[in-house]
């Protein structure tokens, strides 16, 4: 099993009440604590949207150190969600059911958009 220690809430949402301080910025950097591409985390391990949102990126998160806050390694990319499984698999060692609600595959644009 997954050594989940250096991970914060499961609740992908990062706003927070007033009691508890000023909202985060949103980040438009993959390896940043609050990606604004994230779809959800489990323990150290979350799944987000690439930043040209053409797959979904598996990632660890690294130790939090105070100078410069956690950050975030891309284990893997994924275009279906059977490979995107597979990562999970071999890194978790279990399956995890917030990929149930992901298509099949990563939904494709058009050139129009």
């Amino acid at each position: 099993m997954a050594d989940m220690s250096f991970s914060k809430s499961t609740n992908a949402s990062h706003a927070r009440g007033a009691e508890t301080g000023p909202l985060p910025q949103i980040d438009h950097r993959e390896t940043a604590e609050n990606y604004s591409g994230e779809l959800f985390r489990v323990g150290i391990y979350r799944v987000v949207v690439c930043r040209d949102g053409i797959q979904w990126l598996f990632q660890r998160q690294r130790p939090q150190f105070p100078a410069g806050g956690a950050a975030w390694d891309t284990l893997g990319y994924c275009v279906s969600k059977s490979g995107l499984t597979r990562l999970v698999r071999a890194h978790v060692g279990c399956d995890i059911p917030e990929l149930d609600g992901l298509p099949e595959h990563f939904p494709r644009r058009s050139r129009d958009e």
